[in-house]
């Protein structure tokens, strides 16, 4: 593999292509997911879903990304990952666009099952082209991929509260988003073949035969899946709860209680957009354990807090702790194999991380207490801190390898 941390490698103009490409690519994806989930309400009103039919309804587009981001390690073997990521990138808007439309059970349901998988789909391969890119590179630009995608979330929230206050329908918004994004990934696209990953078109491959099959370990990329798994079941529990949490236990208003995933996508926005410089100029290493140790942090100021503030500040640093957890558990999955299968299996874990830390909080919180209940997410930062010297040691040793 390639060493990440060096400068001494020739960009080509494919490779900024593709780099802007898939920058097109990560904020199409976090406009799209987060626009559906900003207008739910809308969905649950339009369709008159109770509390529970809602909530299997958004647990089931999580459920069928895993499964499609499951398979897609195999299906690149077969089809070239550009291609696949740009017909699924395209099915998702317009699953997202029919869900706008949709006035009848007939054509929600089935734009709702297209958009789990294509979502799946482009999440697995999106991630293969960004670490791809960056053994091209030879030096950290994964991260940046996620800033946008954080960006795309925040830029969602606003627009589906300004179109929300102004009336507007689902068909306007997801239809303009559709208008906007399909043609410019279309045109953009073509650059992907420059971060291509999998076996389809190899030089191994001859044409009209079927590439071999690529046999990965599955041990490494457990341990990477728990720190993926860890990472997003504290994110989702931050996200789903978190207001919850500084309302109910510490009495803070709404108004308050509203920021603490606002500032805990800030704080990750923030460090994301300067996490690639850090890593160029301290290494993995460093950036990945002190970072970790600030998740730990605001974990435990979240558990131990007695004001509000404190919870607020809490939420931020691991906001801010955890903005580089995946993008180099990802990292760390592209020294496992060169064809994209490890990266796609790491990828399945995020989706359980989301759902267990969605699922389990509530009942926990029910059965004692939200601090106990907070107690898992604490659990997990000590996982992940202890791992994160892993994960930097797997980058590490193919960047020597190199």
């Amino acid at each position: 593999m390639t060493n990440i941390t060096s400068t001494d490698t020739h960009i080509t103009a494919g490779m900024r292509q593709a780099r802007i490409a898939l920058f097109i690519v990560f904020f199409a994806q976090g406009l799209g997911f987060g626009s559906l989930f900003a207008r739910l309400p809308t969905v649950k009103a339009t369709f008159e879903f109770s509390d529970s039919t809602l909530a299997l309804m958004t647990l089931a587009l999580p459920l069928m990304a895993g499964v499609a981001t499951l398979i897609t390690g195999s299906i690149v073997q077969r089809v070239h990952s550009d291609t696949l990521l740009r017909l699924a990138i395209v099915a998702n808007l317009t699953a997202l666009a029919l869900i706008g439309f949709a006035d009848s059970f007939a054509l929600l349901i089935p734009a709702w099952i297209v958009m789990g998988i294509a979502f799946g789909m482009v999440d697995a391969t999106m991630n293969m082209k960004a670490v791809s890119l960056q053994q091209r590179y030879r030096r950290s630009i994964v991260v940046g991929f996620y800033a946008i995608y954080s960006a795309a979330g925040i830029v969602a929230s606003l627009a589906a509260a300004f179109t929300a206050q102004a009336g507007l329908p689902l068909w306007v918004f997801f239809g303009a988003e559709f208008i906007v994004l399909v043609p410019l990934l279309l045109w953009t696209g073509r650059s992907l073949v420059h971060a291509r990953v999998g076996a389809a078109g190899s030089a191994e491959t001859r044409p009209g035969t079927a590439p071999a099959r690529v046999k990965v370990p599955w041990l490494p990329v457990l341990s990477i899946g728990v720190v993926l798994t860890s990472a997003y079941f504290i994110e989702s529990s931050a996200s789903s709860w978190g207001s919850v949490y500084v309302h109910d236990t510490l009495a803070a208003p709404e108004s308050v209680a509203a920021l603490a995933y606002g500032g805990y996508s800030a704080a990750m926005l923030i460090g994301r957009l300067s996490a690639d410089w850090l890593i160029r100029a301290f290494g993995a290493k460093r950036v990945i354990q002190v970072c970790a140790l600030i998740a730990l942090a605001g974990m435990l100021a979240v558990v131990f807090a007695t004001a509000p503030w404190m919870a607020l500040v809490g939420f931020a640093l691991a906001g801010g702790g955890l903005c580089v957890i995946a993008p180099l558990a990802f990292a760390a999955a592209g020294t496992i194999d060169d064809t994209g299968v490890a990266v796609a299996r790491a990828n399945t874990f995020t989706y359980v991380g989301f759902l267990l830390g969605a699922a389990l909080i509530g009942p926990i919180a029910d059965l004692s207490s939200m601090r106990i209940a907070y107690m898992i997410s604490v659990a997990l930062a000590v996982v992940i801190l202890f791992l994160a010297r892993g994960l930097a040691a797997r980058i590490e040793g193919a960047e020597q390898a190199a």
